[in-house]
């Protein structure tokens, strides 16, 4: 199977940790071959993707970021990432701590690809990260 690129944004790097790991495990249990990268901090992300748009190669097959960030926040991070030319397919999941659906239905609006609550437990992370990777539950 084709190596498969995740991009995760989250100031929480206790979050990193958690999504990271249960995609490792995931990698294992369903023989993926995943790469992870990181971004803490929202403008580091934009910088990011803005200078993608030269090198295609470098782009994740899908990115899941936080709604609750300081300075350059998940939703203005999404109107931005969206209004590139070349990020307008890529998948974008917000994965947030907040439970306001307005919230929620405001990023599936504005592009977002699915806008979830962060689950609390390795076992409801990793069942959410199948629904990205395209993963049936049978796999």
């Amino acid at each position: 199977m084709a190596g498969k690129h995740i991009c995760i944004v989250d100031d929480d790097l206790d979050d990193i940790f958690l999504m990271s790991a249960s995609l490792k495990r995931l990698e294992t249990a369903a023989a993926l071959s995943l790469s992870i990268s990181t971004f803490t901090d929202g403008n580091d992300a934009l910088d990011f993707f803005a200078n993608s748009a030269a090198s295609p190669a470098s782009l994740p097959d899908c990115v899941c970021m936080d709604i609750n960030m300081p300075g350059l926040d998940g939703i203005e991070l999404l109107k931005r990432l969206r209004d590139m030319v070349h990020l307008q397919s890529l998948p974008i999941y917000i994965v947030s701590t907040t439970m306001d659906r307005k919230t929620h239905e405001t990023a599936l609006a504005l592009g977002a690809t699915g806008s979830f609550v962060k689950p609390e437990t390795m076992a409801g992370m990793e069942e959410m990260q199948k629904r990205f990777l395209g993963i049936g539950a049978g796999d």
